[in-house]
């Protein structure tokens, strides 16, 4: 199943070319990824002082509501964080300005007025509410509070979108990376040495993220009149492209389907089925296997307007270089990750959670193996939307749902938490699969390059012989820390010519002795 046909598929170590957008796209991207590690250890030491700070009865009740929250954000958001980055990126390449900034408007209304009308709908019914949900006594309170959160980060996402289209990441690095997480993980920090309570702490949440709106808000501002937007800027000419853009966005929310059937069906189905203690297990490691998708992430924020951009030239066979290099990259630098929350992962999990979370390593392994194959495949999903293969995207992602629930209701009720981390795992690698032979044909992807198969090669290799390391050896974590380390070095190493390092960073090439193996 390769298609070594493909534009590249020679077997020979690509080169760089005259593809300055996509060094420029990998260069910022990296520089996001930096920041988004530095968001998580902060996210990560908060999250710990949660599940740490608070009783497994509250912290399953308050990761209850945030799964409800991925429910909300998919109604507010209408698959805006899917659809923005292509509009604006082709209306700015026509030169459409009109457009370009009634598209801007058409979202921010449009996300407050669903945002409103969910939040009152639930208000209202939330007598008849109760009896449906988790039990405990606060429920109700901390769904309507992280509520409040859904139309804040569309927003936040929406913001997010348009500093990508205007090549700003410095702008996203502050607000993402460095203001939020800071003043998230104080408030975290302060309520939980005051044993304020979980309500306070879903209070908190909302007035960090509020602020960061705040943010986005005044430096947008800055950066239209920068690039000499704001002059193209006229209320009385603005077009709203109602009919194209929610034609091309509302498809899209299957994908976001998928994504509330791996957090919030699956979390229903096993709160229904088990108790308040299997929804913190759960919920606890979560977000470690979500950790392979920091790379991920980090990068699809510069990808996506580059993608539309080159389909819009009729560029497909940049479009396709600049896929697998993206995608070579991501399974590289994700490996470590994957390193310590799939092979290693019962030192992680009792080193960070404690050893009463011991059980919830098995689920942590399970789950990292569809998330990390979810980032080594690249942006599947992302270039048949640039392709407009709705329909087939659409098919893929209700599939994947449908399979999830189906996997959920079948293995939950005998295996737990367990068959949660089965049914999310076997959901992400089949629908990965899925989306990847619809690459095939002449989209100038295809469903795999022979010339990147070193890569991933390697890459099972290495994960096979840490797997060993850990039958054989069980080793604490520190050294499974060591071992995951040496094994990504030799993995970046055997793959550093595929990964271009020294044409990307040309600094690297003169780095004393060390220029010499990493470029």
């Amino acid at each position: 199943m390769i298609d070594a046909a493909v534009s590249g598929g020679s077997g020979q170590t690509p080169t760089a070319g005259d593809g300055s957008e996509l060094v420029g796209q990998i260069r910022g991207s990296t520089a996001l990824l930096a920041g988004r590690l530095l968001a998580l250890v902060v996210n990560m030491a908060a999250q710990i002082l949660i599940v740490r700070g608070l009783t497994k009865p509250d912290f399953g009740a308050f990761a209850y509501a945030l799964s409800i929250l991925t429910l909300a954000r998919i109604l507010v958001g209408l698959g805006h964080n899917q659809a923005i980055t292509r509009f604006l990126a082709i209306y700015e390449e026509r030169r459409d300005y009109n457009r370009l900034f009634g598209t801007m408007v058409m979202l921010t209304a449009t996300v407050m007025v669903c945002g409103s009308a969910l939040f009152i709908a639930v208000w209202l019914g939330q007598d008849s509410l109760a009896p449906l949900i988790v039990d405990h006594p606060q429920a109700v309170s901390l769904i309507l509070l992280v509520l409040l959160l859904a139309p804040i980060q569309v927003l936040d996402d929406t913001f997010e979108g348009t500093f990508a289209v205007f090549s700003q990441p410095r702008s996203i690095f502050f607000r993402k990376y460095v203001l939020t997480p800071s003043m998230r993980f104080t408030v975290v920090l302060i309520l939980t040495l005051y044993g304020a309570g979980v309500v306070a702490l879903a209070i908190g949440y909302v007035l960090s993220y509020a602020v960061g709106i705040g943010f986005y808000a005044f430096a947008l501002r800055s950066v239209l009149r920068a690039r000499g937007l704001l002059a193209h800027f006229r209320l009385s000419t603005l077009e709203m492209p109602f009919r194209s853009y929610f034609r091309f966005s509302l498809p899209l929310m299957t994908t976001e389907a998928v994504h509330l059937s791996l957090t919030t069906v699956s979390v229903v189905v096993l709160g229904y089925y088990g108790s308040v203690t299997d929804v913190a297990e759960f919920r606890a490691i979560r977000p470690a296997a979500i950790l392979n998708q920091v790379v991920f992430t980090s990068f699809i924020l510069l990808f996506r307007p580059l993608a539309a951009r080159l389909n819009e030239r009729g560029n497909r066979k940049e479009l396709g270089r600049a896929y697998w290099q993206t995608a070579a990259w991501m399974a590289v630098f994700t490996f470590p990750v994957f390193a310590m929350t799939g092979p290693f992962a019962e030192a992680t999990t009792v080193t960070l959670f404690g050893s009463g979370y011991r059980d919830a390593a098995p689920y942590l392994a399970i789950l990292s193996i569809g998330y990390y194959l979810n980032a080594a495949l690249g942006f599947n999903v992302l270039v048949l939307q640039v392709f407009e293969r709705l329909r087939y995207v659409v098919a893929a992602n209700l599939t994947a749902a449908a399979t999830n629930l189906a996997l959920s209701l079948l293995l939950i009720p005998s295996m737990g938490a367990m068959g949660a981390a089965v049914a999310g795992a076997a959901t992400l690698v089949g629908q990965n699969l899925l989306l990847q032979v619809g690459l095939r044909g002449d989209s100038g992807v295809g469903f795999f390059r022979a010339d990147y198969a070193k890569v991933y090669a390697s890459i099972a290799a290495t994960a096979f012989a840490l797997v060993l390391v850990q039958t054989v050896l069980s080793p604490p974590f520190w050294l499974a820390v060591v071992a995951a380390g040496s094994a990504s070095a030799l993995v970046f190493v055997l793959n550093r010519r595929m990964l271009l390092i020294g044409e990307t960073f040309p600094i690297v090439q003169r780095l004393p002795i060390l220029g010499r193996y990493l470029a």
